[in-house]
């Protein structure tokens, strides 16, 4: 409310004096001005009128300083700058008198794609180009938004991004053996040292071993079974304790691809071929009395198998690239046979009794059995990564579940070769 004009004037004065409110400050300082309560009027009938202290002109010093009235910052207007990802804005109220306007007037939507992620990829690909781009969240999912003028440039450029990773990050690759693992194998290797136990080491020079050495003359003349007696003869202790680590490890391996008798049968089979292949070797060499015991060369043989089935798994891997016509890589050929051969050189070449020929023709053996049998069978499909959620590619040698009874057959065919063997070297 505003005071009337003769609100500081004396009683009766005609004219006002001009004065300034002073600041707090001065009003402090001027304790010593006082009223005249004798100078107020008499009351009257009349309603009374607010009190108002006279003061003379002149009487408050000027004051120092002007008071400052402090005034709320003023928020600037947000906006939205071309940066890969911008913040969220809040969007200022239109006012009732300022008309609406639309907007997303002069932009256009890319999308929608489900994930944030793959929004922030394309958003690199329009930043790599130096598109203006803004990424929004729509309820059917992620878009960015470009000028209308950029759309055919920024389309353009996010159809090429997709064409070329399209593959990429490639689809996890793992194969998946068809065979549980299971304890026959250990089993197996067990028998060979109960055998041991009972044949002794050749320096007892037991009858074991002069009817079940493989004799190159004799392996390859009228006792070719001697070729699967040998297998089950060691020459000491450390002899049959290692071929049985190792044999334990390599044929249970073995084991997962091709079932309990089908390992069975392929190591025997490679062990078997080893030992006459080693025979013709040294035949050819001079040697017709050449012998050879252990069970190391069908052991080699189970390396031979993993490394052929090891190329027919990368194959199997290799056929999704048919339709693209990428070549193969030499590597999923030379990979797995270099390091077999690796490994025949690291466990298969110590000792002056070793006997290299025979480990390296199992070996050759057990790639050419594992070639034939795993082939025809190679195969792959489309499975989902528990892990990562991706769909991926699962290889593995035969479809299907696998028959209990087939291994059993198989495994009892190759349980009848050493006994019939063994049984004819003891008649002979």
């Amino acid at each position: 409310m505003k005071p009337p004009d003769d609100a500081f004037a004396p009683n009766g004065a005609s004219e006002t004096a001009p004065i300034e409110i002073p600041s707090v400050e001065a009003q402090e300082t001027d304790a010593a001005v006082k009223t005249d309560a004798s100078a107020q009027p008499e009351a009257s009938s009349q309603p009374a009128e607010p009190s108002v202290a006279m003061v003379p002109a002149g009487a408050f010093p000027a004051p120092s300083h002007t008071l400052r009235v402090p005034v709320p910052a003023i928020r600037p207007y947000p906006f939205t700058t071309p940066a890969l990802v911008p913040r969220a804005r809040v969007e200022a109220q239109p006012s009732a008198s300022a008309p609406e306007e639309d907007a997303f007037a002069g932009l256009t939507a890319l999308g929608p794609v489900p994930h944030e992620r793959k929004a922030r990829d394309y958003a690199l690909v329009l930043q790599s180009m130096s598109i203006w781009h803004v990424i929004r969240r729509s309820n059917a999912g992620w878009v960015l938004l470009v000028r209308d003028a950029d759309y055919p440039k920024a389309s353009g450029a996010i159809d090429r991004y997709e064409e070329e990773n399209r593959d990429w990050p490639p689809r996890p690759v793992r194969e998946r053996p068809r065979h549980a693992a299971s304890p026959l194998t250990p089993l197996l290797f067990l028998t060979l040292i109960a055998f041991f136990l009972v044949t002794g080491p050749v320096a007892a020079e037991s009858h074991w071993f002069a009817q079940g050495t493989a004799v190159t003359q004799q392996v390859l003349g009228s006792q070719p079974w001697r070729a699967v007696t040998a297998l089950t003869l060691h020459a000491d202790g450390n002899h049959v304790l290692g071929n049985a680590i190792s044999g334990t490890v390599f044929a249970s391996a073995v084991h997962r691809r091709f079932g309990a008798g089908g390992s069975a049968l392929a190591i025997l089979a490679s062990g078997i071929l080893g030992n006459v292949g080693n025979a013709l070797w040294h035949r050819s060499l001079g040697d017709p009395w050449h012998g050879s015991i252990g069970a190391s060369t069908a052991v080699f043989g189970a390396i031979g198998l993993l490394a052929a089935t090891q190329v027919v798994v990368n194959f199997g891997v290799r056929e999704k690239d048919r339709a693209k016509k990428q070549p193969r890589s030499w590597t999923d050929i030379a990979g797995p046979l270099v390091g077999g051969l690796a490994l025949l050189g690291a466990l298969g070449s110590g000792g002056p009794t070793t006997d290299l020929g025979a480990h390296l023709f199992g070996f050759l053996a057990g790639v050419g059995i594992g070639a034939v049998v795993a082939w025809p069978q190679r195969g792959h499909s489309l499975s989902l990564d528990a892990g990562s959620q991706r769909v991926g590619h699962t290889v593995a040698i035969g479809s299907g579940a696998p028959s209990w009874w087939i291994q059993t057959v198989l495994g009892g065919v190759a349980a009848a070769i050493v006994v019939v063997a063994w049984e004819l070297a003891l008649r002979h």
